[in-house]
C-alpha cells in the first residue's frame, strides 16, 4: 500500500478521532470499558437536528449564534486602548483641577471653592472597554483575556458508569471543548466526587489537546458527589486569577446533592454564573434524622420555631421526672402530649415546605441547565448499513497494512478498531456477518503480535511501551491478546525501570555539569 494510501486511511473520521482521543498514547494505565463508545455519541452530537443535540444546545455553544447559520457573518470587536472610552469621576486631587468638566466654571464663585474643597468636581477619566467574545482568525485554541473564560466540573463519582453516562458526559465536554475552542480564553478543569480533583489550568494548544485525552481516558470510580464543596473551589479559583474574571462554570453530572443557594450565591457575587447538565434522574428523598439536621442548622423563622418547642418539650420533661405530685405530673403529661403533636405538625409542614427542592438547589443557581435522560444504547449505538459498510472498509485496509508492511502505530490502530467493532456489535441484535469477520481476522492478527510470534518478529519491532500500549487497548476486548507472557512482562518492567534510573542519572549529571560551570563564572 502507498503512502497516500495509508495517509487517508489514518486521516479516516473513525481513525483521527482515536487519535485525538489519545487512545495511542504510550500508557500502562489501563483504558476504562467501552472507551471508544464516545466516538459514536459525538457523532450524534454533531448532528444539530438529532433530539439530543437540540435538548443540549443551550449549554453545547458559548455565543448566542444559531449553529445552522454557518455562513452568517460573526461580530467582531476589536481591542479599543485606553482612552477610547471614558467615564465620570470626581477629582482626586488639587492639581486635577484643569481636568475638570469645563460646564462646572459656570457654578458661583463660593459653591465653586467649597466643591473644590470637598474634591466633589467632575472629571473624565479613561477605561478600558470590556471587550468579550473576542473573536481571532485562528479556529484552533488560542488564549486572549478578553475571551469568555470557562470552568468545567466534571462529575467522575461511580454512579457515572450507569447506563452510559460517563461516555455521554464526555461526549458533552469533546464537544463544547472543541467547538468552543475559538471563542474561549483560559480554560480551568477539575473532577469530582467523594474528593476534588487537582486542577488543570488550560493556556495554550498542547494544555488544550492534553485536557482532551485526559478527559477521554479518566474512569468513574469515586464516591459521593460533593457538588457544594467542588462548586466553591471553582469559584475561589476564579476569584485567585484575575484573568478569570466574569467566568462561566459549566458542571457536568449525573447526581442529585443539596447545596447550601445562600453560601453559593454570596460566594458566586454578579459577575460568575453556573451553567449544569444533569444527566439522568437521580432524586434525594431526605429522610427524619436529615430534617432534624437541617432544623438544628437553619435560621429560618418556622426552624427556630420548631427548635423553641422542642425546648420547651425538655424542659417539661425535665419537671416531670422531679416532681411527685400526681395531679401536677398529670397535668406535665398533657401539657407534653400537647407540644409533642404541635412539634410534629410542624415538622411535617416544614419537610413538606422547605425540603420539597432538597438535592435540586442547582436548578435555582444555574443560568442554564439542561436534564437529559440516560441513553437507550440500542437505539444510540445500532448501525445503519452505511456505518456497517464504513467498518468493514476499514477492517479491509488496516488488515492489508498490517501483513504486506505492518509498523507499531498500525498495529495500535488495529487494535482499537477491533476493540470498537467487538463493543459496537453488543447493541445490534442482528447478526452481521461481514463485520464479525473481519472482527475475528483482526484478533488473529493482534493476537499473533501481542504474543511476539516468529511472524511478526522481524516485521514488526514493537517496543516495550508499544507492546504495554496494544495490551493496554485490548484488554476489555482480545483477552487472549492482552495477556502477554509473564517472563517478556518481567523484562518489559525491568527495562523501564533501568531506563527510568539512567534518565535520572542523566539529569544529575547535567545538573552538576550546570552548577559547576555557574561556579566558574563567578570566580571569573
Amino acid at each position: 500500500m502507498e503512502l497516500s494510501q495509508r495517509t487517508i486511511l489514518r486521516n479516516s473520521a473513525f481513525f483521527s478521532r482515536m487519535v485525538e482521543y489519545g487512545f495511542l498514547e504510550s500508557s500502562i494505565q489501563a483504558l476504562p470499558d467501552d472507551f471508544t463508545l464516545v466516538y459514536e455519541i459525538s457523532r450524534i452530537l454533531e448532528d444539530i437536528e438529532n433530539p439530543l443535540t437540540t435538548i443540549l444546545s443551550p449549554v453545547l455553544w458559548l455565543s448566542e449564534h444559531n449553529p445552522e447559520d454557518k455562513s452568517s457573518p460573526k461580530e467582531v470587536i476589536p481591542h479599543l486602548p485606553t482612552g477610547e472610552e471614558y467615564e465620570a469621576n470626581l477629582i482626586r486631587s488639587y492639581r486635577d483641577i484643569n481636568k475638570i468638566y469645563p460646564h462646572q466654571y459656570l457654578l458661583p464663585d463660593e459653591v465653586f471653592m467649597q466643591r473644590l474643597v470637598e474634591r466633589s468636581l467632575w472629571m473624565p477619566s479613561p477605561k478600558a472597554p470590556r471587550n468579550k467574545r473576542y473573536q481571532s482568525d485562528s479556529s484552533d485554541f488560542a488564549p486572549d483575556s478578553r475571551k469568555q473564560k470557562v470552568y468545567l466540573l466534571f462529575d467522575t463519582s461511580k454512579s457515572m458508569q450507569e447506563s452510559y453516562r460517563i461516555h455521554l458526559a464526555k461526549a458533552i465536554a469533546y464537544f463544547f471543548l472543541k467547538n468552543n475552542q475559538k471563542e474561549m480564553g483560559t480554560i480551568f478543569f477539575r473532577t469530582f466526587d467523594a474528593d476534588i480533583g487537582k486542577l488543570h489550568v488550560v493556556q495554550n494548544r498542547t494544555d488544550f489537546d492534553e485536557l482532551i485525552t485526559e478527559i477521554m481516558c479518566m474512569p468513574a470510580e469515586g464516591r459521593g458527589t460533593i457538588l457544594e464543596k467542588a462548586l466553591l473551589t471553582a469559584i475561589q479559583d476564579i476569584r485567585h486569577d484575575s484573568f478569570m474574571s466574569e467566568a462561566e462554570i459549566l458542571v457536568i453530572t449525573d447526581g442529585a446533592a443539596h447545596i447550601d443557594t445562600a453560601k453559593i450565591r454570596q460566594a458566586l457575587g454578579a459577575s460568575i454564573r453556573i451553567h449544569c447538565v444533569k444527566i439522568g434522574d437521580a432524586k434525594i428523598d431526605p429522610d427524619h434524622k436529615l430534617i432534624l439536621n437541617t432544623i438544628h442548622s437553619s435560621e429560618t423563622e418556622e426552624a427556630k420555631s420548631i427548635r423553641d418547642i422542642q425546648h420547651k418539650i425538655k424542659d417539661m420533661e425535665s419537671s416531670l421526672r422531679s416532681t411527685h405530685i400526681d395531679n401536677r405530673k398529670h397535668a406535665i403529661q398533657s401539657e407534653i402530649q400537647f407540644l409533642q403533636k404541635q412539634l410534629n405538625d410542624k415538622i411535617q409542614r416544614y419537610s413538606v415546605k422547605a425540603m420539597s427542592n432538597y438535592g435540586n438547589e442547582i436548578v435555582e443557581l444555574s443560568s442554564i441547565f439542561v436534564n437529559v435522560a440516560d441513553v437507550n444504547p440500542k437505539t444510540l449505538f445500532t448501525l445503519s448499513k452505511d456505518r456497517i459498510d464504513e467498518f468493514v472498509k476499514l477492517s479491509r485496509e488496516i488488515l492489508q497494512l498490517l501483513k504486506e508492511d505492518p509498523s507499531a502505530e498500525d498495529a495500535k490502530l488495529a487494535a482499537v478498531l477491533y476493540d470498537h467493532i467487538e463493543t459496537i456489535l453488543r447493541f445490534n441484535d442482528v447478526d452481521i456477518e461481514s463485520l464479525n469477520q473481519q472482527k475475528n481476522d483482526l484478533g488473529t492478527v493482534l493476537t499473533d503480535m501481542v504474543q511476539q510470534h516468529l511472524q511478526y518478529q522481524k516485521q514488526l519491532q514493537l517496543s516495550d511501551n508499544d507492546q504495554l500500549q496494544l495490551s493496554k487497548i485490548l484488554r476489555t476486548g482480545l483477552k487472549k491478546a492482552s495477556r502477554i507472557p509473564l517472563a517478556k512482562l518481567l523484562i518489559i518492567f525491568i527495562r523501564m525501570i533501568i531506563n527510568n534510573i539512567r534518565g535520572l542519572i542523566k539529569k544529575r549529571e547535567l545538573s552538576n555539569i550546570k552548577k559547576k560551570r555557574s561556579t566558574l563564572h563567578q570566580r571569573k
